[in-house]
């Protein structure tokens, strides 16, 4: 059985290092505060929230998913949604009436319940449209309301932004969030610019109305006897001086590094030490899966973001919009690593109003042993073409 966990939350032993964050996390918690965690994709936001909130005593968590969210009835619907999943998972017969109270009191959403046919847990639906009107957002929040010790935790935030009017439903989830003296929130975001026009502008709504928590990479040291130990399960033995070398080439984001040791796991055997030379192997398995994918960013990218990639390449290294980057030789890519920084001009972020002008510095990927290359910018361009190339589409 695979050691290692990918794209979804991890809890206890399968959760790693990380304690100052926790600390601090359960004490926003437990003072009701309000917190916005900020971080890369892929770096464990989301299960360090639920592991603080889950060693919390008596906390009932609210956790709602905004993603793509498409108006403010949508993100109704989905928060009243939440809280019916939270009443549902508690026991016995005051749960179920406690349910059901819950269900009158979001009367005006028409739901409809259900029971999951694999894990026979309650479902519930709500009419479609029902969550348009202004006074819905407001029962469900009165529903929080009356729970002591209620953790809100509002996943991918940054998408109230595409709603078709922003600025009106930050603001009421403003004067919301502030008439709810007992309950916690905490607000997390993979998009970290918007996250921070959120909470920083002074034009928005939600400026500083909620400390800053950046989540960043796991302790080096926990992290390596972690993945040590996963190996071990099977046998495996790895070196701290390898899993350094793995570390650094998936700039130490935390999922990046366990899909890759899945594939290092996968390419060799019980029993075996693992070494260097299982490296490319492993590389190779990872880019397989994805090489595709490459082609098509490659082929969607406008003819600025083309010409930056000729650029970078030098004129007898021209890359074609149909060609993979991943085509090219080892040379080609030790070559481009020697060329060091350079300036392009990225597009300004769609709907940001500004231009931002990224530095795109040229390095040998961690793909490298597969033949691959591809450019890591100096920050945000809000162009897709480069924000998809910053980092391959298996390691993201």
């Amino acid at each position: 059985m695979l050691p290692f966990r990918l794209g979804m939350r991890v809890a206890g032993p399968e959760f790693c290092g990380r304690r100052p964050e926790l600390a601090q996390l359960r004490e926003y918690m437990a003072g009701s505060g309000r917190v916005y965690v900020v971080g890369e994709r892929r770096m464990g936001k989301t299960s360090l929230v639920f592991e603080a909130a889950r060693t919390l005593p008596g906390t009932r968590v609210v956790d709602v998913d905004l993603m793509a969210a498409r108006s403010l009835g949508d993100v109704t619907q989905r928060l009243a949604a939440a809280v019916v999943r939270t009443q549902s998972g508690q026991a016995g017969q005051s749960g179920q009436a406690g349910l059901l109270r819950l269900l009158k009191g979001l009367a005006q959403l028409r739901p409809t319940l259900g029971v999951d046919p694999l894990s026979g847990a309650p479902t519930v639906s709500f009419a479609p449209g029902s969550g348009n009107h202004p006074d819905s957002l407001d029962a469900v929040f009165a529903l929080i309301a009356a729970w002591p010790r209620a953790v809100v935790v509002i996943d991918e935030f940054q998408d109230v932004l595409g709603l078709p009017d922003p600025g009106a439903a930050l603001a009421q989830l403003r004067g919301l969030v502030q008439r709810q003296p007992e309950a916690a929130f905490v607000f997390c975001g993979s998009v970290r610019h918007r996250m921070e026009d959120i909470f920083t502008r002074d034009d928005s709504p939600f400026f500083k109305a909620a400390m800053r928590m950046h989540v960043g990479p796991i302790d080096r040291g926990e992290f390596r006897d972690f993945l040590a130990a996963k190996f071990a399960e099977s046998g495996r033995t790895v070196t701290p001086e390898l899993l350094d070398a793995i570390c650094d080439l998936c700039h130490d984001n935390p999922g990046d590094v366990q899909r890759y040791c899945t594939a290092l796991w996968q390419v060799t055997s019980d029993g075996q030490a693992v070494t260097d030379h299982d490296l490319p192997a492993a590389w190779e398995m990872v880019f397989a899966m994805h090489a595709q994918e490459y082609e098509v960013i490659l082929r969607n990218l406008s003819a600025q973001q083309s010409q930056a990639l000729r650029g970078i390449g030098g004129p007898r290294r021209a890359i074609a919009p149909d060609r993979s980057i991943a085509g090219g030789s080892r040379h080609r890519a030790a070559s481009l690593a020697r060329q060091g920084p350079v300036r392009a001009r990225g597009e300004g972020a769609r709907g940001e109003g500004r231009h931002r002008v990224p530095y795109l510095r040229p390095v040998p990927h961690p793909l490298a042993g597969a033949a691959a290359f591809v450019m890591r910018p100096g920050e945000l361009t809000g162009a897709a073409g480069f924000d998809a190339l910053a980092r391959p589409p298996g390691l993201c």
